[in-house]
């Protein structure tokens, strides 16, 4: 019980400091900036990102940037994500179907994604979808290769008995394959989400006409440094959040694959 306590008493006083030292942190770029110190080109204080915040949000600037990304990630995501568990799944299921596969598979998780978006650029165009299938590179292989590695990590015992009862290969996939691989297959879900939008900022950064990519660029170029602080926190907020959406869904299936 005291052991409890004493836990819980250092973790408030973690937490205490950790708030502490982002105060001063901010308050060290509000003293920088206002006293001339330090250039407002080069940092942004606290006030002026909010200021900027309140202004891009309220003329509408930001919100019509924010869901062609989103639109972009949702959509690339997906596609990836049924890919990639549908492939590592017959992987599993095909040993002869990933031994051809896997080099050609290798091959392309090995191109940089730098290289390949002028290509990209060229075949598809710079709007919606050469981000797409960007995104789709960026993330299909964690998820593919992760959902394998905990496919095979099934135990044999459970395939024994789905062939003792004369299953199918959907059944075998959907009640013995697929709850084995759930760990394995969120953690590469959850890898990809967070590259997914830092993949398509980057594309959109290099050769698109509008998104938070786009905007982030147009305030480098106007100098505009509280609108690139404020857009770069807000991809990162997303990005942490979309991994949380990820974790969330992974204890409701994971709960409910226990309790079968």
């Amino acid at each position: 019980m005291a052991a409890n306590k004493k836990h819980g008493k250092s973790f408030t006083v973690i937490n205490a400091l950790q708030l502490a030292t982002l105060l001063a942190l901010l308050g060290y770029m509000e003293f920088t900036v206002d006293t001339g110190r330090v250039s407002k080109v080069f940092l942004a204080s606290p006030t002026s990102i909010v200021k900027e915040a309140v202004k891009i949000i309220g003329n509408g600037l930001l919100l019509k940037h924010f869901w062609v990304t989103i639109g972009e990630v949702l959509t690339g995501y997906s596609i990836a994500a049924v890919i990639g568990i549908g492939v590592g799944l017959l992987w599993a299921l095909f040993p002869k179907f990933e031994s051809f596969l896997n080099v050609f598979c290798s091959a392309i998780m090995a191109v940089p994604k730098v290289a390949v978006l002028p290509l990209l650029i060229l075949w598809f165009g710079i709007g919606f979808k050469s981000k797409v299938v960007l995104i789709v590179l960026f993330s299909v292989f964690q998820i593919l290769y992760n959902t394998i590695t905990g496919a095979k990590q099934c135990k044999s015992e459970y395939l024994q008995v789905s062939r003792v009862f004369n299953a199918s290969k959907l059944q075998t996939i959907f009640s013995v394959v697929l709850p084995a691989s759930l760990p394995s297959m969120f953690n590469g879900l959850r890898i990809s989400a967070a590259t997914a939008l830092t993949g398509v900022v980057f594309s959109e950064m290099q050769a698109a006409k509008a998104g938070l990519g786009f905007l982030l660029l147009e305030s480098q170029q106007l100098l505009n440094t509280s609108r690139m602080f404020f857009l770069i926190i807000l991809v990162t907020v997303i990005s942490v959040l979309f991994v949380k959406l990820i974790s969330f869904i992974e204890y409701i299936l994971c709960h409910k694959w226990a309790r079968v």
